[in-house]
Order: C-alpha cells, then sequence, then structure tokens
C-alpha cells in the first residue's frame, strides 16, 4: 500500500506486485487510514488478481470521496456566507484549500471543515446549522460543538484552539479580528502561512495523543513541507517549536514522512520506525516513543481522554485509583505525609469532575441560549406579522381613499369638460356672429342692431300678410257674386 502512494504522489510509473497481495486486506486498511481514493488511482493501472466484489467496494469509496468533494465546496460557500450575513467572526482552521496540496485534487482527503469562533456565538451557530439540516453528534475527542449532515460532511465549530498546551494556547490567543481577512468577507478570517503549519502541527500533536495519528495526516505533513518549504525553516516556526518542545516530534515525523514517500536516503530511521509501528498499529502504546517525542506532554498523555471503550472497562479501577508511584508525580507532597493518599485521589475525582461539569454546562448553556434565540426570533416574527397586517390595513384605507377622491376627481373632470364643451358652443356662435357680415365686407354689428332688424322684418313678413290675406278675400267674396248669378243651360 505505501509503495503504490509513494508511486501516485510522485507520479511514477507503478510496478506491479511481484508477490500475492491479499486486496481485501489493503480495502480495510486504506479505508482506516483515510488513502482509499490514492490507492484507488494506483490499482487501476496494474495487473492484479482481485476480485470484483472488492473492486466495485474500492469503487464505490473513490465515487463517493469525488462526491464529497462539491458537497464540501458547496457547504463552505453556504457556511462562510451565513457567518458573514449575521456578522459573526469566524477564523478558518481547516477548508476545502488542502486540495491545492496535492497533483490532483482528488487526491486529497476532506475529513470535516474546522472553524474557530467566539464562544458567545456558539448559539447562535447552533441554530444556524440546525436551520441548514445539520445535526450535532457527539465528538469523541471531546473538545468543539460537530455537526454532520448527509452524505457526510462534517463541520466542526471550535471556541478555543483545539491543541491543549500552555505555549501553544498563548500564541493563539489572540483576537478573531487580528487575522486577515479572506477577499470579498469582514468576518471570514484566515490563518497565515506560518500559523496554518503551526496548527497543522497541532493538530498530529493531538492525534498522537489520542491515539489516532494515521497515514493521511502524515501524507498532508509530507505535502504542506513540500509546497512551502520557505515557512518550515523560517525562524518564526523553528522558535515556536523550541518553545512548545515539539522539535524532536516534528523532525522525526519528518523523517518517517520521508521514508515512506520521499527519496528514502540513508539515515537514522530507528525512532522513525517505532512511529510507523504506532501509527500502523492504530496506535499502541509506546511509553519509550511517548517519552522521545513529547517528553513534556507526559501528564497530558496520562490525563488524556481517549474514549474507548475497552480500555476504560479494563483501567476504570486504575483510573479512580492510581497506584502510589503514579501519585507521587502529580502530587510530590505524598513522599512526606503517604497517608494523605486517600485525599490526594478525591482532589483527582474532584478535578475530573470539574471538567465534567464545565462540558455539560457548556452543553446545558447553549441549549439554553439557543432555546432563547428561538424565543426571540418567534417574538421578532410575531411583531413582524402584526406590522405587516396593520400596514395592510392602513394600505388599504388609502386605497380607498385614494379611489373616492379619484372618483371624485373623475366627476370634476367631467363637469369641466361639460363647461368646455358650452364655452365652446357660445364661442362658436359668437364667432359666427363676428365672422358672418366681416365675410361679406360689413361692419359687424351690435345686439341692439341685430333686434332692430328683425323687427322690421317681422313688420315686412306681417304686411306681405296682410296683403295676401285681403286678396283672398277678395277672390272669395267673387266666388260668392259668381255663384249668386243665374246661369243658362244651353242644350
Amino acid at each position: 500500500m505505501l509503495m503504490l502512494l509513494t508511486a501516485i504522489i510522485n507520479q511514477k510509473t507503478l510496478q506491479p506486485p511481484r508477490r500475492y497481495v491479499k486486496w481485501e486486506t489493503v480495502l480495510k486498511v486504506s479505508d482506516y487510514q483515510n488513502v482509499i481514493n490514492i490507492v484507488y488511482l494506483g490499482i487501476l493501472g496494474i495487473e492484479k488478481e482481485i476480485s470484483e466484489e472488492c473492486e466495485e467496494q474500492f469503487f464505490q469509496s473513490y465515487k463517493k470521496e469525488l462526491l464529497l468533494r462539491d458537497s464540501y465546496s458547496n457547504a463552505e460557500e453556504v457556511i462562510m456566507w451565513q457567518l458573514e450575513r449575521y456578522g459573526i467572526e469566524a477564523l478558518i482552521l481547516s477548508d476545502t484549500r488542502v486540495e491545492g496540496l496535492y497533483p490532483k485534487p482528488e487526491m486529497a482527503n476532506l475529513g470535516r471543515l474546522e472553524i474557530l469562533v467566539n464562544k458567545m456565538s456558539l448559539p447562535q451557530i447552533h441554530r444556524l446549522m440546525r436551520d441548514m439540516d445539520y445535526g450535532e453528534v457527539e465528538n469523541r475527542m471531546g473538545t468543539g460543538a460537530l455537526y454532520e449532515r448527509i452524505p457526510g460532511i462534517r463541520v466542526m465549530f471550535y471556541d478555543e484552539m483545539p491543541v491543549h498546551n500552555k505555549a501553544y494556547k498563548k500564541y493563539f490567543s489572540a483576537s478573531l479580528k487580528k487575522y486577515p481577512c479572506l477577499e470579498n468577507y469582514h468576518y471570514i478570517h484566515t490563518l497565515s502561512a506560518e500559523d496554518g503549519y503551526l496548527y497543522q502541527v497541532g493538530k498530529m500533536v493531538e492525534f498522537y495523543l489520542a491515539g489516532d495519528l494515521r497515514i493521511r495526516d502524515v501524507l498532508d505533513f509530507w505535502q504542506y513541507q513540500r509546497a512551502a518549504e520557505d515557512v518550515v525553516q523560517s525562524k518564526k516556526v523553528k522558535d515556536f517549536f523550541q518553545r512548545v518542545k515539539w522539535q524532536e516530534f516534528v523532525h522525526q515525523m519528518g523523517l518517517l514522512a520521508t521514508l515512506w514517500f520521499g527519496d528514502g536516503a540513508a539515515r537514522q530511521y530507528g525512532v522513525a520506525l517505532e512511529l510507523e509501528e504506532y501509527i500502523l498499529s492504530s496506535g499502541r502504546e509506546n511509553k519509550r516513543l511517548d517519552q522521545r517525542l513529547l517528553p513534556y506532554e507526559k501528564s497530558r498523555l496520562d490525563f488524556y481522554w481517549r474514549n474507548r471503550d475497552a480500555e476504560w472497562a479494563v483501567k476504570k479501577r486504575e483510573w479512580l485509583f492510581p497506584s502510589r508511584e503514579y501519585m507521587y508525580r502529580f502530587f510530590p507532597v505524598l513522599n512526606q505525609y503517604p497517608f494523605l493518599l486517600f485525599f490526594c485521589w478525591a482532589i483527582r475525582w474532584l478535578r475530573f469532575l470539574k471538567q465534567f461539569a464545565a462540558n455539560r454546562w457548556r452543553k446545558v448553556w447553549c441549549g439554553i441560549s439557543v432555546r432563547f434565540l428561538d424565543i426571540k426570533e418567534k417574538m421578532k416574527g410575531l411583531i413582524r406579522k402584526r406590522e405587516e397586517n396593520l400596514s395592510e390595513k392602513i394600505l388599504q384605507n388609502r386605497e380607498e381613499e385614494i379611489r373616492d377622491v379619484e372618483g371624485n376627481l373623475q366627476e370634476r373632470e367631467e363637469e369641466i369638460q361639460e363647461r368646455e364643451e358650452e364655452i365652446q358652443e357660445r364661442e362658436k356662435k359668437f364667432r359666427n356672429r363676428w365672422e358672418g357680415p366681416r365675410d361679406r365686407g360689413e361692419k359687424p354689428r351690435n345686439r341692439w342692431e341685430e333686434v332692430q332688424d328683425q323687427e322690421e322684418e317681422s313688420q315686412e313678413r306681417w304686411g306681405e300678410a296682410r296683403d295676401q290675406e285681403e286678396e283672398s278675400q277678395d277672390q272669395w267674396e267673387y266666388a260668392q257674386d259668381y255663384e249668386e248669378e243665374p246661369q243658362t243651360i244651353e242644350i
């Protein structure tokens, strides 16, 4: 499997295996180590004896990784848009830009998106994620709020850096506003190249302490070192590793990455080989290796919440009542007063109880805050609905008033139009009376002259009527005289 990874990452020709390979085991291991997509690309061009069922499982896993790439890109864009919309300060710790470290984007593994926010923003973020159909799931690492949505998109929100080293936390304790903003965003911040590398190494330390360090983590570390050699060799990075006492861990991790994916030059790989065994054995405890790599993280190795059911069942009693030698490390007073062992146990229990209560209270407080936010949004919705109803009533009343005013205006316009028609008729009559005589070359007369002319015409007509009447009277008399005279009829 490592030969396949090395050949694909370095873009070299892959030689077919000379001995029998149990591909079912390769499938299982590569799936656990999060490198199944690269292994599938490697087995495409070689001759192999593999069952159809196993090859189909390889293909389905590779297909799932490809589909998740697009889903993660869309989810990242939507989440950043929502955070920007509501003005939530956020620092992107891990995103889809990891694809740029590999020769082909489909070789990368997007395990989850990681975002750092302020503690007071967690309730609002919980509500936003719930509205986007994300469900909160149990986080086995014990820090942060993990959300998941079909088809397997995982988003982690932290309220503090997920690396529990005092010097490390002090370095990253600055306000989120001090980090540079992403382009076209005002509330979404990003890590610089040096800080991004330091964060990746810090995550690897936490994975190592939790027994969850995998080949994919080493591969990402190797690709980052190759892509940003200037950053890795900068004085700022070296001084930081010296401050947190991680020089040996980074050195041995680099040797192991070179052994797996590099040229494999002759070097001292003693500790690196032990680290290889630790990774391939899924985090089997190795106290000698722990003391060599992280000598100042011993207390965290002992107190780290590993959350393994099998180990918890076996070591429950040892955890509640550690041995006297173990307690001497954390309570030096026992060397002088051994009878205080029970009180030291009680102090240790109180510490764990305090941590448990803090985690429990954080969840309860988050739930209460989300509930208050829901009530607040409902109240805003009711107020908004009432305002909308009131606005609708006001608009309806104003529309009715406008319609009444428009009706009155229309009536006024009709009256004005009638008046204008009357005025036009009068003007027309006046123009006819004025222009008629002018057309005949006469001087326009006034009203009195017209009346006198009409009287004269009527008198003339009256005289003519009297003459006609007298003439008709004469004719009547003549007809009467004619009837009275005797008439003779000739035979």
